[in-house]
């Protein structure tokens, strides 16, 4: 055979060969079209975290920069707060002038009860012992009542002296006025009695201011807590464990309530939000593998896993408010499905907004 032909031998065998190559290599793409869902242009989300001013103030100092690490409860800006520092101090002081009072009232009716318990005891005793005299004095009356009625019978039978009978007649009469006098006494005491009780009605008089008092140490008690929630406002702190994405305002610079200062996010909720033509929608399902080319760290050299955690059920079109119709002159716009997949194994530098490109594994789900 001669060279030539032998040469022609071997380029057919080649052709044949890469034929043959080309064949394997675009059957393997098409069941690899056929059984995957590609996604070239999706992104990284995350749960971004706005924090703004609850208040109007003035930027003392900012403790973050971009790209820092905070912990949930650490402070990230702080508000000038001498001013609401005084007010709580101004407050505090009225609360000491009121408990002080309170304590004050309180000292008195402990001494005014005092008092009146014992003027009312000394009373009550020389309204009994008043008693007590009366009754003895009344006692003498009636003995000198028989005394001088027996006297004037024995002295009508002439058995007794005038004399004798005029002497016991002024013995009742000296007695009888001491019974009006110790029955005049016995009222006096009652009456000093009645005046004493009724001295209790200022005893209800402390005890109003007493209420009073406590009422506005409640009060400022109340507005004391409502400073000090209000002076919480003037330190901006993390309410999660995140990173520093942004930060818009500096030491110094005035802010209003509700302007925006730090934006953050948690590394540990990022996902990727891959919109996936509709006419894959059929072939996808939560928990399909999904194989992960981040745009930062290129293939082959690192490739990623993922899973379907989420298939939206509505289009990017109606999300963004647009109602995807077309006109007769135009073709009929492709409507995508939003997906959410979960980074198994995320780098360890990932950022929200990095484009990836997303290989959903669908080959359980063909049916041919």
């Amino acid at each position: 055979m001669s060279l030539e032909k032998r040469s022609k031998s071997v380029l057919k065998k080649l052709g044949a060969l890469a034929g043959i190559g080309i064949a394997a290599i675009i059957s393997y793409e098409i069941f690899y079209w056929l059984t995957h869902v590609y996604e070239y242009d999706a992104r990284i989300e995350a749960e971004l975290t706005t924090l703004s001013s609850r208040i109007d103030g003035e930027i003392e100092k900012v403790h973050v920069k971009e790209g820092d690490r905070v912990k949930e409860g650490d402070l990230l800006v702080a508000l000038k707060s001498d001013v609401q520092r005084l007010k709580i101090e101004a407050l505090e002081a009225d609360l000491e002038r009121e408990q002080g009072q309170s304590a004050k009232i309180e000292a008195e009716m402990v001494a005014f009860q005092r008092d009146l318990n014992s003027r009312l005891a000394t009373k009550r005793e020389t309204v009994k012992a008043r008693k007590t005299e009366h009754a003895t004095i009344r006692n003498r009356y009636e003995l000198a009542r028989r005394n001088f009625e027996r006297s004037k019978i024995l002295h009508q039978k002439k058995l007794t002296s005038k004399k004798s009978f005029e002497e016991e007649h002024s013995k009742v009469l000296i007695i009888e006025a001491e019974v009006e006098k110790s029955s005049a006494n016995i009222k006096v005491a009652e009456l000093e009695l009645a005046e004493i009780s009724a001295s209790r009605s200022q005893l209800d008089v402390l005890e109003t201011e007493k209420k009073i008092a406590n009422l506005n140490i409640e009060k400022i008690k109340s507005l004391i807590a409502q400073e000090k929630a209000r002076l919480t406002y003037h330190f901006v702190r993390s309410p999660i464990d995140g990173i520093i994405d942004s930060v818009y305002k500096y030491k110094g610079e005035h802010v209003e309530e509700a302007e925006r200062m730090v934006l953050l996010h948690d590394e540990n909720s990022l996902w990727i939000e891959a919109n996936v033509d509709e006419s894959q929608l059929r072939h996808l399902e939560v928990g399909q593998g999904v194989l992960i080319d981040i745009d930062a760290y290129p293939y082959p050299f690192q490739e990623f896993d993922g899973v379907v955690t989420h298939i939206g059920s509505v289009t990017t079109s109606e999300m963004a408010g647009e109602n995807g119709l077309a006109t007769g002159r135009t073709r009929k716009p492709t409507q995508r499905i939003p997906v959410r997949i979960k980074i198994l194994d995320p780098p360890e530098k990932i950022a929200p907004g990095m484009r990836v490109e997303v290989n959903i594994q669908i080959y359980d789900q063909i049916r041919f």
